[in-house]
């Protein structure tokens, strides 16, 4: 079931309940740093596993996706945001795809309204990287910002090659829209984007960690705290086994694959090392765990696990 944001408003003034709330609404949280990091659902993606998984080993990988539940060859891939509330400070980390990527996605802010989370409080907003799922949601029906009065920050390196002329030559084919719809919101927050680099801390207590590969600037955002810190990792890790026990392999979606071979190998050894949780846009909803190493294998632990 799928609702705009002013059907869903029109919803509940005819005095829904919450029992009848789809259940893809509704969120998953976890204290954190005196607040509560949340996980909202903008929808679910179903996509052909060639398209993802394409140079990996055939019989290996539809083993791996057979355990998970993957018979049909279409991968059902869950798009997680989360959002960091702290009071008076509520930031958002990537705002899903809106209305005009696939019909199965832009559910955030129907899922924003039915936790009762008023849109026009979120103060900040921080990129992981400008594909659709993660930037086109920006923007509402009718292609004015959805959070006007927010401060917006992505990374310098994602914005120099999204916003150059040389993005829409080097898109593969089927996704030059992919660099048009990241050129028309950029335009939309030339004026108020801040743009950082790797080892920053853009807000109070949290850091910037290098994970390009997936996107030429695609950063991850550790979110610091005594009681347990907290990765924001984006597309860096995308699947529940592969992405831990293979992260070797080469992934379709990954502009630069060996790179983000790498980033992921980096970030699996910190997560590990360091006991950080994991908060990621594709695994499983909510997307929230860690990382346990097994000598030479990672392993993904779901945070209800």
């Amino acid at each position: 079931m799928r609702f705009t944001r002013r059907q869903f408003t029109a919803y509940m003034a005819a005095s829904m309940t919450l029992a009848a709330i789809p259940n893809s609404l509704l969120a998953s949280s976890q204290p954190f740093a005196g607040g509560r990091l949340y996980s909202f659902s903008d929808g679910v993606m179903n996509l052909p596993v060639e398209t993802l998984f394409a140079d990996a080993p055939v019989a290996a990988r539809d083993q791996i996706l057979a355990k998970t539940g993957v018979t049909d060859g279409r991968l059902r891939r869950p798009v997680n945001v989360n959002l960091l509330d702290l009071g008076e400070r509520k930031i958002l980390f990537d705002v899903g795809s809106g209305v005009n990527f696939l019909p199965t996605l832009g559910e955030l802010p129907a899922a924003l309204d039915a936790a009762d989370v008023d849109i026009s409080t979120i103060t900040d907003v921080v990129f992981t990287h400008a594909h659709p799922d993660h930037i086109w949601g920006i923007l509402d029906d009718f292609d004015d910002l959805l959070m006007p009065d927010a401060a917006y920050y992505i990374s310098q390196a994602e914005w120099d090659f999204w916003d150059s002329d040389d993005a829409m030559s080097v898109m593969p084919a089927g996704r030059e829209n992919f660099a048009a719809g990241a050129k028309s919101r950029f335009d939309k927050l030339r004026d108020q984007i801040s743009l950082f680099k790797v080892g920053d801390e853009i807000l109070p207590n949290i850091e910037v960690i290098d994970s390009a590969g997936h996107t030429p600037g695609h950063a991850s955002l550790l979110l610091h705290d005594p009681a347990g810190s907290v990765l924001i990792a984006g597309d860096a890790l995308t699947h529940s086994v592969i992405s831990f026990e293979h992260p070797d392999w080469l992934n379709e979606s990954d502009m630069d694959r060996d790179q983000g071979a790498v980033a992921r190998k980096r970030l699996l050894d910190r997560l590990a090392a360091d006991k950080v949780g994991l908060a990621a846009t594709h695994l499983p909803a909510p997307g929230f765990g860690r990382v346990e190493r097994n000598q030479s294998v990672w392993r993904y632990v779901a945070a209800d696990s």
